[in-house]
């Protein structure tokens, strides 16, 4: 009895042991947030380096607010605990810097009015059906991020993504929520700072070296050099130790000349190639290793010119605050024949929309855009210029893109010799001039005015009509279509760009070509190529036809987008700057207008320039006829341009976390030949395992001994003596 007693005290203080240390390690992990464990390929079930970096760098606290209805919709209801599972992972890695409360606006009249009037969300009406009722219900589906008065807000078109079902019903996911309440955050936050925040969290000290040879200043920029000393002053007071100004005169003084000559590349300039009066007149900002050089030769300059520009690039610079794209577009043209048509019926043709409205208002979510004329200079706070489809630009207007590059500002070109109109005649392929060839043949680049075509393609919708029982009725029928060229896999030359990307598509482009003999020290990264089943073809007679062959020779992959690094010359050094249409003459008895007053800016930093051939991909018009088709490729083809923008900008830090919720998993095309076989295989295999585990089972009963009952003696029948 003992023995009993005391075995049932050791298993009971056992079990004790046991829940307290299951209770001690859930207490522990409850707390542990951190560690976990993604299988996936991209890791998309993971926090990114990119949000956590962004939310251990809170300085003061922000709120996300989650405005989700408890009787929802069906196919919403099992979203929201994803949402709040990420929420809740925000709100540890944070610090405590971030608030995560989540309310019904349905149940509480002063929240509902709150969250219309202070943030603009309002109920969504869903169609609700079930086994026991029918009807509509206005549900909420909507975060809010809010930082002080500033906040983003995203509904429920933003959140989530539909795709129809081949079987009628519809799947409903989250788009993909880490980045887009990383990018809120990123936006209330680091969108609106000044100068002083700027000066606190760039990395290392800025230094501004003006060089001015003060005695030989042309009259016209006289007052040039007080504006850099007072914007240096102004800029000491809210810099500090981290702001340093130096003025370099090295007029009279060889061994100076050498030091900024060889330093900055900073030679003597003067008005004009026949200007007789040589002078300094530079402004370099260094930052580490990196140095900016600022335009102070050109009219205008100010005290608070010279400050803003140099904040721009404190912007630049730092990493994580909100970067301004300028977009440069053309106007489209009217096609031919509707011309002629409105012009016999005495009327004025309409003046077609705005071709690259989406990809401009796809971008406002991340940057801050400006549209920008090349007619004048660029703006300093543009920090990227993307040029798409240029056309015909003059000589004043390629000086301006040059100078802009020669700053150090990074430039995007998305244009190729031919324009794809789908004009009511039909689909037109029409040459175009862009003005840019002997520009970028300066930098070892051509586009040669040839289209490519890839046996890799993106379909293309033919209309048809076809002949029912009930009449006639039009259809689409998807037909291959080679000049609609898909990108992917080894298309992706640059994976840091296309980072992760599933595909895109390039439609009715050319390719891009860098000699080997290029300027200077500038290095080639190939960004896109098509399939090595992809050739060129100049007849633009043929784009009508979806018939194709494939030659059996000269295919090869070609190379669709390509970018430059590094120190650039300018295409104007040793060129007197080309005159300004629009400058008044110098006085009442001259007829020729006066040259500018500026000075060529003949080598740039480091710094980048991305060439694409072909700016249909991003059109407005090629997106309403084939981009929200199946198998389109008009969002990768946005979230590309995203990417390209940050990686010219050096801001690699939402690549990661966007391209998660845009990886296309498209399934491989394979011959017919392999299709068979496998389909043989799925059913052979499983049939051979079936048949030898039922032959094995057989052969094992037959080797297995029959167990015999023992037999009741017979009576009368004398029994074995035993032993």
């Amino acid at each position: 009895m003992a023995k009993r007693k005391k075995l049932l005290t050791s298993l009971a203080i056992t079990m004790a042991l046991i829940t307290l240390n299951l209770a001690a390690l859930n207490a522990l992990l409850a707390s542990w947030t951190s560690p976990r464990l993604d299988l996936t390929e991209e890791g998309i079930y993971s926090i990114s380096p990119a949000t956590r970096r962004i939310l251990s760098g809170l300085d003061e606290d922000l709120t996300i607010t989650g405005y989700f209805s408890t009787r929802t919709h069906p196919k919403l209801a099992p979203l929201i605990p994803q949402i709040e599972d990420l929420l809740d992972e925000y709100e540890a890695l944070s610090g405590g810097r971030v608030k995560v409360q989540i309310v019904d606006p349905g149940e509480d009249e002063e929240v509902e009015q709150e969250a219309r009037d202070r943030y603009g969300v309002e109920s969504v009406p869903f169609r609700l059906a079930s086994k026991y009722e029918a009807g509509i219900v206005n549900a909420y589906f909507a975060l809010v991020v809010s930082y002080g008065d500033q906040y983003v807000r995203y509904g429920f078109d933003d959140l989530i993504e539909i795709e129809p079902l081949p079987d009628g019903d519809i799947d409903v996911r989250l788009r993909n929520p880490e980045y887009d309440l990383t990018r809120a955050i990123k936006k209330s936050v680091y969108g609106f700072r000044g100068a002083a925040e700027l000066f606190e969290r760039v990395e290392s000290p800025m230094k501004l070296t003006m060089v001015v040879s003060a005695d030989t200043v042309p009259e016209v920029f006289k007052d040039v050099p007080d504006a850099v000393r007072k914007a240096a002053e102004e800029l000491e007071a809210k810099g500090g130790e981290k702001f340093v100004f130096e003025e370099i005169d090295p007029s009279g003084d060889e061994a100076v000349q050498v030091e900024v000559l060889n330093r900055f590349g900073a030679r003597p300039m003067t008005l004009g190639l026949f200007g007789d009066q040589q002078f300094y007149l530079y402004g370099f900002l260094e930052s580490g290793a990196r140095v900016e050089q600022l335009n102070l030769a050109g009219e205008g300059i100010s005290a608070a010119a010279v400050r803003e520009a140099i904040e721009d690039v404190l912007r630049r610079q730092t990493p994580g605050f909100l970067k301004t794209v300028g977009v440069v577009t053309s106007q489209p043209t009217i096609p031919p024949e509707l011309m002629m048509q409105f012009q016999m019926q005495g009327r004025m043709p309409p003046q077609p929309p705005p071709e690259f409205q989406q990809v401009q208002r796809f971008l406002e979510l991340d940057y801050q855009v400006r549209n920008v004329k090349l007619d004048s200079e660029v703006p300093t706070e543009v920090d990227v210029l993307v040029v798409l489809k240029p056309k015909d630009l003059d000589e004043r207007e390629l000086f301006n893109l040059d100078q802009y590059l020669m700053r150090g500002g990074r430039v995007i070109i998305a244009g190729g010799p031919f324009e794809a109109d789908f004009a009511p005649t039909g689909l037109r392929v029409s040459p175009v001039t862009t003005g840019l060839d002997e520009w970028l043949a300066h930098f070892g680049v051509e586009i040669p005015r040839t289209l490519v075509l890839d046996d890799r393609n993106q379909p293309l919708p033919i209309p048809e009509v076809r002949q029912t029982a009930i009449g006639q009725i039009r259809t689409w029928r998807m037909a291959p279509y080679p000049y609609l060229v898909e990108v992917r896999d080894d298309g992706f030359v640059s994976r840091e760009i296309s980072a992760g990307l599933g595909g895109m598509g390039i439609y009715w482009g050319s390719p891009v070509e860098v000699e080997d003999d290029k300027p200077g020290t500038l290095a080639v990264v190939e960004i896109l190529k098509s399939s090595d089943r992809s050739w060129t073809n100049d007849d633009i007679s043929q784009v009508g036809f979806v018939d194709y062959e494939v030659p059996a020779e000269g295919t090869e992959p070609q190379v669709l987008a390509v970018a430059l690094t590094g120190k650039f010359p300018s295409f104007f050094a040793g060129k007197e700057p080309p005159r300004d249409d629009l400058a008044p003459a110098a006085d009442e008895d001259e007829e020729e207008p006066a040259p500018p007053a500026e000075g060529v800016l003949e080598q740039s930093p480091e710094t980048r320039l991305a060439v694409i051939g072909n700016a249909e991909f991003l059109s407005d018009f090629v997106a309403s006829a084939i981009g929200s088709q199946d198998g389109g490729f008009f969002s990768e083809n946005l979230t590309f341009m995203q990417n390209l923008i940050d990686w010219v900008n050096l801001d690699n830090d939402m690549l990661e976390i966007r391209s998660r919720g845009v990886a296309v998993r498209r399934i491989e095309r394979i011959e017919r030949g392999t299709e068979v076989m496998i389909e043989v295989v799925s059913y052979a295999v499983p049939f051979i395992v079936l048949l030898a585990l039922a032959g094995y089972s057989v052969a094992r009963r037959r080797n297995v001994a029959p167990i015999l009952q023992p037999q009741a003696p017979t009576p009368g029948a004398p029994r074995r003596a035993e032993r």
